[in-house]
C-alpha cells in the first residue's frame, strides 16, 4: 500500500469560521500517492433548517454552492457525520487545498475537533505556481474551481462544473497531484 493523504474540504455558510459559521457540507478523497490514484470516500451534507441561517449566510451559501439552502433539510444531523469522519480520519494523514480554512476555521473546532484524531499536513494548494493561480480570491472554493480549470482546461479528470464538497474534495486532489508534477 502506498502513502495515503485524505482530501478533506466543505461548503460552509461563511468564511469566518467557528463560532459564527458552520460546516454545511463534507466531502472526502483518499489520494493514493504511490499509485496517483484518487476515490471518493465520503460525502454528506448536514442537516440545517433554512430559517437557521442569516441572511449573510445564506447569500454565501447559495453562491459558493449554486444550490439553496432548502437542499440541508434532506441533510444528515451534525453528530452523525462528526462521528463517520473521525473514525474515517483516524490516524491518517489529511489535507486540503487550504488547510488554514477547512481545518483551521472549522474543523479543529468543536464539535469537529479533529486535530488529535490525524496528522495535518500542508495546504495541498501549496505547490500549485502562482502563475497559474494568479489573483486567487479569499474564497477557498472558488480559489480551488478555478485552479483547476487553470489546470484542467478541458476537465480531463472528469468532475465537471459541480461545487458540491465532494466536486471541491476531487478537484483538490488532483490540484495536489499535479503540483507535485510540476514542482
Amino acid at each position: 500500500m502506498g502513502e495515503e493523504i485524505f482530501v478533506v474540504q466543505v461548503v460552509t455558510d461563511g468564511d469566518y469560521g467557528f463560532p459564527l459559521d458552520r460546516v454545511c457540507e463534507i466531502g472526502i478523497c483518499k489520494v493514493d500517492l504511490e499509485k496517483v490514484t484518487v476515490d471518493s470516500v465520503y460525502s454528506a451534507r448536514t442537516f440545517l433548517e433554512p430559517g437557521s441561517f442569516t441572511k449573510k449566510q445564506k447569500a454565501y451559501f447559495e453562491e459558493t454552492s449554486g444550490e439553496s439552502v432548502d437542499v440541508l433539510m434532506d441533510g444528515t444531523p451534525l453528530d452523525y457525520i462528526v462521528e463517520d469522519v473521525k473514525r474515517l480520519l483516524n490516524g491518517k494523514t489529511v489535507t486540503s487545498f487550504d488547510v488554514s480554512f477547512t481545518i483551521k476555521k472549522f474543523l479543529i473546532n468543536e464539535p469537529w475537533d479533529i486535530t488529535k484524531e490525524m496528522t495535518i499536513m500542508g495546504s495541498g494548494g501549496r505547490g500549485i505556481p502562482s502563475s497559474v493561480l494568479g489573483d486567487q480570491p479569499k474564497n477557498e472554493n472558488l480559489a480551488i474551481y478555478n485552479a483547476y480549470k487553470a489546470l484542467f482546461p478541458n476537465d480531463e479528470m472528469c468532475i465537471g462544473d459541480g461545487r458540491t464538497a465532494l466536486d471541491l474534495a476531487l478537484k483538490s486532489s488532483f490540484l495536489m497531484l499535479r503540483a507535485r508534477e510540476l514542482c
